[in-house]
């Protein structure tokens, strides 16, 4: 029976498709760390789900034909381990699919949040900002060394693209929902990170508002891409002639 699993499924986008383009009678595992993600997951496409950790994936061994990692490795505190988890799962010849960012995607982003720590008056935010993030351990640049470790195959295919948003308006919603994502803050809870958002958030309107296309739209570069890494298949021994 084939089998494949979507580990850091949100919502269950990616989880979608696996099982639309899947045979029937496949299995198909949805697994993340959020509660509500896998339960929304697990309602929505009819499949199973499961709460765990990527870096220690309550599954046997050689299970999975096709695992779909999704931009979780940029933020998995172990990514070795990470990876000698995702590679484990997968049956021989089996594939994993691992998306990142560049480095340069999201500069423009990170300079206006920079900009607006300042006139906010947090320089330390400001500081703290400007150093790579923790989200840089795994990027398009670098993430083929981790994976290249435990795959003796490894293609990354690139795509660059634009993130088109309608409006300043939009741009603060997308920024107050992933203030925590960019290492910007050393704050302990998502609450705080609100609390920080909102005080940034009139500065950004200022600074983002002078950027806004003719049409009133913003346009910020990203570049992204994903890697495609392959088990080996075992070797079949011909019976001797």
């Amino acid at each position: 029976m084939y089998a494949a699993l979507d580990v850091g499924c949100g919502e269950g986008r990616m989880t979608e498709a696996l099982r639309t383009q899947a045979a029937p009678g496949a299995w198909i595992v949805a697994l993340d760390m959020q509660p509500d993600a896998v339960a929304i997951t697990r309602a929505r496409h009819a499949v199973d789900g499961i709460r765990a950790s990527i870096e220690s994936l309550p599954l046997s061994s050689g299970q999975f034909e096709l695992v779909t990692a999704g931009h979780v490795l940029p933020s998995t505190a172990d990514v070795p381990r990470a990876v000698r988890e995702l590679r484990r799962v997968l049956s021989p010849g089996g594939v994993l699919l691992a998306g990142a960012d560049s480095e340069s995607s999201g500069r423009r982003l990170l300079a206006w949040h920079v900009e607006a720590c300042k006139r906010a008056g947090l320089t330390d935010q400001a500081r703290r900002a400007a150093i790579p993030s923790a989200r840089s351990r795994f990027t398009l640049e670098n993430g083929g060394r981790a994976l290249s470790r435990a795959f003796g195959s490894v293609e990354v295919k690139v795509r660059d693209e634009a993130l088109v948003l309608a409006s300043v308006d939009d741009l603060l919603r997308l920024y107050g929902d992933g203030l925590h994502l960019r290492g910007a803050t050393s704050l302990e809870g998502p609450g705080d990170a609100d609390v920080l958002a909102i005080r940034l958030k009139p500065h950004l309107r200022d600074i983002a508002s002078a950027a806004v296309e003719p049409d009133g739209r913003l346009i910020v570069p990203r570049r992204s891409g994903c890697f495609v890494c392959r088990m080996p298949k075992l070797l079949t021994r011909q019976p001797p002639a």
